[in-house]
């Protein structure tokens, strides 16, 4: 017979007394759960490493944007994800807890007794040294990748090859693409990856636009990234460009000019403002107007010099209050006229004309010119076609019109072809609808208006005095001639009057050089 309490079973025990204090509770590490281990972990690696690539970013002298994005927006992500694990842990450990009736208070103490605890201990301490490593390695890897022109290029924006191939081929193809594009400090980064995240989208979804939109509206001042090599206190002086031209008869006969350019800036000899880059240097200041996105139509200038003056230059058949809402008064600077200073799609005749100028075309080669203007003008649905169809129709043209002579002209014909593709190749780009055409240069005014948008221009002031288009006043004609060889040119140090090598008079004084040379011409 099972005793009962209170009949010979010995004393009752007492009803527990609801007004008493319960029994201390016990006390337990939250480190017990493995959870906890991996979210101190991640926090203990995530800090230490911030604090290295933070000390890092205020003692280098060249800031990085990449290292912005790994210290100031990678780590604390990384930081917060741990603690939000930790927090995790300790969430379920409560729970738990009270699930069982247990009466427990949850520490940071360290119980090395307890042999779950040390098992989670070890875990934590693995982790944060393979964590330290592994964020410390991948973090550097992230920024200096992402950087790269391969990420710009080929990565992530294939949408970009026009860009990567004519960057390729460049001035600037050893300056990183985030130089220009993002440059130092965190404001141009952030600007430039919120933008990102609209292009990865339309990339994704296959809605990005053919071509790309140019130009870029969100670009930095160019006193923030060119005037970073380029230093404009040293524009001055002038510089002697020769151009080699080709015309399109049997002969392909070359005409030669030799110009001495008036770089210009503040000439330190004299101190006096002069050529091209005058209003760089001497506190004048130019705004300009321009009513299309391309910024190619200039209906408004103001001009202020060092002193204060302005002058306003309005077209009067289209005059535009700059006051008015959705206009842009825009600060003249250097990417207004170098629009194309890493990404330069040249027409097709002038890389004809430098090819044949290298011998990489042969000017023996009958009409070479102007049949190659036109097999890269013919319209290709994509690059295949054009890589099948140029050579082909080179040798058809020769081996038609020149039958009797085609087998010794077999070997030029071959390299002529070859020369013509890579032309083609780092030119054009069929499937992205961009050339030339759509990529207009502003750094001449041969076959876009470029200086012309302004110089040469409807535009004048109050007296009714127009902007100065005297080209003497960027440039001098030194040498000029039917030659490639200068020492065969008509030449004069002092400068020589313009000769058209066709025969047009004195046209080319009231009319622009693109009323006759056009993109559509290939010129």
């Amino acid at each position: 017979m099972t005793d009962s309490p209170g009949a010979g079973g010995g004393p009752e025990a007492p009803a527990a007394d609801p007004q008493k204090p319960s029994a201390a509770p016990e006390r337990r590490s939250v480190y017990r759960h493995p959870l906890a281990a991996v979210g101190g972990a991640m926090v203990v690696a995530g800090v230490l490493v911030f604090l290295v690539l933070f000390a890092i970013d205020l003692t280098s002298g060249a800031q990085n944007p990449y290292r912005a994005l790994v210290t100031f927006i990678g780590l604390p992500a990384f930081i917060t994800l741990g603690a939000l694990l930790f927090l995790l842990a300790l969430r379920i450990q409560v729970v738990g807890a009270r699930k069982r009736g247990e009466n427990v208070r949850f520490s940071l103490r360290v119980e090395p007794s307890d042999p779950r605890y040390m098992r989670n201990l070890w875990l934590f301490v693995g982790l944060v040294v393979i964590l330290l490593g592994a964020v410390a390695f991948t973090g550097f890897k992230a920024y200096q990748s992402t950087e790269s022109v391969a990420f710009c290029g080929e990565t992530c924006h294939t949408v970009m090859e026009p860009q990567a191939v004519t960057y390729q081929n460049s001035p600037h193809a050893r300056v990183a693409c985030a130089e220009c594009h993002i440059g130092p400090g965190a404001s141009f980064w952030v600007k430039s990856k919120v933008d990102g995240l609209r292009q990865v989208w339309k990339t994704i979804t296959n809605s990005f636009d053919r071509p790309v939109a140019t130009p870029i509206r969100n670009l930095r001042p160019a006193q923030e990234t060119c005037e970073e090599c380029h230093w404009p206190e040293q524009f001055y002086g002038q510089k002697l460009v020769n151009r080699s031209y080709f015309r399109t008869d049997e002969a392909n006969s070359p005409w030669t000019v030799s110009l001495l350019v008036n770089i210009g800036g503040g000439n330190p000899r004299t101190g006096v403002p002069e050529g091209i880059h005058w209003n760089m240097i001497t506190g004048n200041t130019v705004e300009y107007i321009a009513t299309d996105f391309a910024r190619q139509e200039i209906a408004w200038v103001r001009r202020t010099d060092s002193a204060g003056n302005v002058t306003v230059y309005t077209d009067p058949d289209n005059p535009v209050d700059p006051a008015a809402d959705g206009v842009e008064v825009r600060r003249f600077d250097c990417i207004d006229c170098h629009n194309r200073p890493s990404h330069r799609f040249l027409p097709p005749a002038t890389s004809l004309n430098q090819a044949l100028a290298s011998g990489t075309i042969s000017a023996d080669l009958p009409f070479v010119r102007r049949v190659g203007l036109d097999l890269l003008m013919a319209e290709y649905v994509a690059r295949d076609e054009a890589n099948t169809r140029i050579p082909e129709g080179l040798r058809e043209y020769y081996r038609v019109e020149y039958g009797d002579r085609y087998d010794a002209l077999v070997p030029v014909i071959d390299q002529a072809a070859a020369s013509l593709l890579g032309i083609y190749n780092t030119s054009f780009f069929p499937e992205m609808k961009t050339d030339y055409r759509v990529r207009t240069n502003n750094l001449s005014h041969f076959v876009n208006d470029g200086c012309f948008r302004c110089h040469f221009s409807n535009l004048e002031d109050e007296a009714g005095t127009r902007i100065s288009s005297t080209c003497t006043s960027c440039h001098a004609i030194v040498a000029q001639g039917p030659s490639a060889d200068l020492n065969e040119l008509d030449s004069d140090i002092a400068g020589l009057p313009f000769v058209h090598p066709a025969e047009i008079g004195n046209a080319w004084q009231t009319v622009r050089c693109t009323q006759c040379h056009t993109p559509s011409q290939g010129y």
